[in-house]
C-alpha cells in the first residue's frame, strides 16, 4: 500500500508539472517527460529495495546486543523542577437589602468580588525520583476593583499579607505522605469544600451556596463576645469568632497521609500568634485539626475535628488577668454525583468554653443539574445558636437579650459554561432571620444589624480561570 501511495504521488507531481507548462515546445515536453520517467523509475527501485530489507528478521547477535526498552525494563523517572501558574478573575455586579441597627433599611449596589475569590497562585515540585519531591505553593487573593494583592490571614487580622490565600513548602512522598509548613486552611476546610457543590468549570463551595455560608466562622460566631480589647495589659487576643472550618492559619504544619482503599487523613497545628511581645499571648491562637476523607468515583465522605485556642487579658484597670477559652468544631459531610445531578450535604458543630455555653449548629444540603453547558444550582441551611444571651468569662454574648436565634439560608443560582475556563452566572441568596437573630448574607454580613430582618442578596456576574 505504502509503494501505491508513493508511487501515485509521484505520478501526480509529474502530471501537475505537464499541466504547469502549456507553452512549451513539444520536443522540449517530451525530453523533460522522458528524464522525469527515468527518475521515477530510480525511485520505485529505491523504494523496493527498502522495503524488502525492512521485511528481513533482524540477526540473533544484532538483537542481543540491542537494548531492552521493553516493560520489564522501565523508562527512567521524570525529573527537575515543573510548575504552574493559576488563577481566577471573578467580579459580579450585586444588589443586597438589609436594615442597620436602627431599623433603617439599606440598599446597597456594589461591585464585587463574585461568586469567589479572585487569585492568582503558583505551585510547583522539585521531583527527585518516583518515590520523592519537594514541593511548594503560594497564593494571593485580588482586589480587582483596586488592584491591591493579599489580605489579612487568622493569625495577621490587621495587616495586608501577600501571599494570604496560602504559601507553603514541603516535602512529599508516595509512600509515606507529605509534610508542609507556612500559611494555610486547617484541616475541617477540606470537609466543608468536598460536601459542597463542585464542577468541572467550579470548585465548589462558592460565596452564595447557602451550606457554605452557614458553616463559616462568621456565622458558627455570629453572637459570641469578642475579647476585651482596651484591657490592663493593652494586649491584643485574636478576633473572638474568626475561628471555624473557612480561614487561612499562619504559623501552620500539616501531614497529609498517602490514599490506601480509598481513605486519606490529614492533620494540622499552627502554633497561633506567636509573634506578640507578650508572653502571655503565647498560646492565642495555637490551634490543632485533623480529617479522615473518603474518595471513591462520585462518592465524597469526610470528617474532621479543630481546637482553637485564645488566651485575653479579660481586665478593663489594675492587674492583668489572662483567661483561655477553646472554640471546638466538628463537621462531617458527604457528597455524590449520579449522571447529571450532584446532592452533597454537611453537620458542623461548634462550642465554646468560658462562654456560658455558646453553641450554634448548622446543617444543610447543595444540589445541581447539569444540562450541557448549563448548570443550576440551589442549596438550603439552617443554624441555630444556644448561649447567645448568656454571660461567660469574657462578657456577655451579644444575642438580643430576649430568645434563641436561629436562621435559615436559601440560594439559587445560574451558570452558563461558556467555555470551560469562562462562564457567567447569576444567583439570588435569602438570609430567613427570626425575631431574636440578624444574620446578613455572607459577602456582606455588614449590611444587616436588625433583629428579625431578612436580607436578600442579587448577583450576576462572571469568573475566568486558568
Amino acid at each position: 500500500m505504502q509503494t501505491t501511495f508513493r508511487k501515485t504521488t509521484l505520478a501526480a507531481a509529474i502530471t501537475g508539472v505537464l499541466l504547469a507548462a502549456p507553452f512549451v515546445s513539444a520536443n522540449a515536453r517530451a525530453d523533460e517527460l522522458s528524464d522525469m520517467k527515468a527518475m521515477l523509475a530510480q525511485l520505485q527501485d529505491r523504494v523496493a529495495q527498502m522495503e524488502a530489507k525492512a521485511a528481513q528478521p533482524a540477526p540473533a547477535a544484532a538483537m542481543a546486543a540491542a537494548p531492552a526498552t521493553s516493560a520489564a525494563a522501565p523508562m527512567q523517572p521524570a525529573t527537575g523542577f515543573n510548575w504552574k501558574l493559576y488563577g481566577r478573575g471573578d467580579i459580579g455586579y450585586t444588589v443586597s437589602r438589609g436594615k442597620d441597627a436602627s431599623g433603617r433599611q439599606l440598599t446597597n449596589h456594589r461591585l464585587n468580588q463574585g461568586e469567589m475569590a479572585s487569585r492568582l497562585g503558583l505551585t510547583g515540585a522539585w521531583v527527585f525520583s518516583d518515590e520523592y519531591k519537594a514541593i511548594f505553593g503560594v497564593e494571593t487573593g485580588l482586589n480587582l476593583f483596586n488592584g491591591n494583592a493579599g489580605g489579612g490571614t487568622q493569625n495577621n487580622t490587621t495587616s495586608s499579607v501577600l501571599f494570604n490565600r496560602g504559601s507553603t513548602v514541603g516535602f512529599a512522598s508516595t509512600t509515606w505522605g507529605s509534610i508542609e509548613g507556612g500559611t494555610m486552611y486547617m484541616a475541617p476546610f477540606w470537609v466543608s469544600l468536598g460536601a459542597d457543590l463542585a464542577s468541572a468549570h467550579n470548585y465548589g463551595a462558592n460565596d452564595f451556596s447557602a451550606l457554605f455560608s452557614l458553616t463559616r466562622p462568621e456565622s458558627l460566631g455570629r453572637y459570641l463576645k469578642d475579647p476585651v480589647t482596651n484591657n490592663a495589659s493593652k494586649t491584643t487576643s485574636l478576633a473572638g469568632n474568626n475561628s471555624g472550618t473557612a480561614l487561612f492559619y499562619g504559623n501552620a504544619l500539616r501531614y497529609r497521609s498517602p490514599t490506601w482503599n480509598n481513605i486519606s487523613a490529614e492533620v494540622s497545628y499552627s502554633a497561633g500568634q506567636q509573634a506578640s511581645s507578650a508572653t502571655d499571648l503565647e498560646n492565642d491562637g495555637r490551634s490543632w485539626a485533623a480529617n479522615v476523607l473518603y474518595k471513591k468515583g462520585d462518592l465524597f465522605l469526610g470528617y474532621a475535628h479543630m481546637d482553637y485556642l485564645q488566651s485575653n487579658d479579660i481586665s478593663t484597670g489594675g492587674t492583668p488577668n489572662f483567661l483561655k477559652r477553646n472554640q471546638v468544631t466538628d463537621i462531617v459531610g458527604a457528597r455524590y454525583k449520579w449522571n447529571d445531578f450532584t446532592l452533597g450535604g454537611s453537620y458542623t458543630s461548634y462550642r465554646v468554653s468560658n462562654a456560658g455555653g455558646y453553641a450554634a449548629d448548622a446543617f444543610g444540603v447543595s444540589g445541581a443539574y447539569d444540562l450541557g453547558k448549563h448548570r443550576i444550582e440551589g442549596s438550603l441551611a439552617h443554624i441555630s445558636y444556644d448561649g447567645a444571651n448568656a454571660k461567660g468569662a469574657f462578657g456577655t454574648n451579644t444575642g438580643d437579650g430576649v430568645g434563641k436565634p436561629t436562621s435559615t439560608a436559601y440560594s439559587l443560582g445560574y451558570l452558563y459554561n461558556f467555555q470551560p475556563t469562562l462562564s457567567f452566572y447569576a444567583y439570588a441568596t435569602r438570609i430567613a432571620n427570626n425575631s431574636h437573630a440578624k444574620l446578613g448574607v455572607l459577602q456582606f454580613r455588614g449590611d444587616n444589624n436588625y433583629f428579625g430582618y431578612s436580607p436578600v442578596e442579587l448577583t450576576a456576574g462572571m469568573f475566568l480561570v486558568f
